[in-house]
């Protein structure tokens, strides 16, 4: 199963990163922890900073993919 060249289904896929992603957030939301260092920070434009800056190297990356790697 670890060294294999087995194929996995995409339900297998979805299951997978469900776990590795949904299960850990639905803790921490559920334990609702008192994190006081983000106290005087704005979250949202945090997070909509980080989508852009993700963005902006996901199309730079295509760009590098299409063009300049030939």
């Amino acid at each position: 199963m670890w060294g294999g060249q087995t194929e996995d289904c995409e339900i297998c896929k979805i299951v997978r990163w469900y776990l590795m992603i949904g299960v850990p957030l639905v803790i921490l939301l559920w334990s609702r922890p008192d994190i006081e260092y983000l106290r005087g920070y704005m979250l949202t434009n945090i997070v909509g900073s980080g989508i852009t800056v993700g963005l902006i190297v996901v199309v730079g990356w295509k760009y590098y993919q299409e063009f300049w790697r030939k």
